[in-house]
């Protein structure tokens, strides 16, 4: 349990200097384009890329912080125990979600990586989905990351799960 939460918190980690670089391309982009007339394809490609990245890798982070959105209105004002109840029964919406999320963004994934574009590289053919800017970045290692998160996310819930069914059972915190 205590992998899954430390490689969250790292993925977490890591997402927020990801957040700083998209801040620094943003901000190139709006200077080129605004300041210089020059806008680039490649900053506002890399900048999409990198915000694609960065939402789909913190929803494991974000479990582990339960930083998802409640109805608080039913929630807040309950005791741990009855929270953790209710986490459980609302458990089932969880799995039914990640499980198809994974899925879905599993095969969205493997299209992208099996696309023919009709790349190259020293006279070799390449597989893979590409952008269609003059840039041309591959896609499909950001489609990848789907269901990596789907999957942080799907082990943060099962982390949840035990914590909760453990409060459920017993009264006391899972340590």
């Amino acid at each position: 349990m205590m992998a899954v939460e430390k490689t969250n918190i790292f993925v977490g980690k890591l997402m927020a200097y990801v957040s700083l670089v998209c801040v620094v391309v943003i901000s190139f982009e709006v200077i080129m384009r605004y300041f210089f007339g020059m806008p680039t394809n490649w900053g506002h490609e890399l900048m999409l890329s990198l915000f694609a990245m960065y939402y789909v890798m913190v929803v494991g982070v974000a479990h582990y912080w339960r930083a998802h959105v409640r109805v608080d209105v039913f929630y807040a004002s309950r005791s741990t125990r009855t929270k953790a109840i209710m986490d459980l029964v609302n458990g089932a919406f969880f799995y039914l979600f990640v499980l198809v999320y994974i899925w879905t963004s599993w095969n969205f994934y493997w299209s992208s990586q099996m696309m023919h574009a009709g790349n190259t590289l020293f006279g070799m053919d390449l597989i893979g989905e590409n952008s269609f800017t003059d840039w041309a970045p591959p896609l499909y290692p950001v489609k990848f990351l789907m269901p990596l998160g789907g999957v942080l996310l799907l082990l943060q819930g099962i982390v949840w799960t035990i914590r909760d069914a453990h409060m459920a059972f017993t009264g006391r915190e899972f340590k």
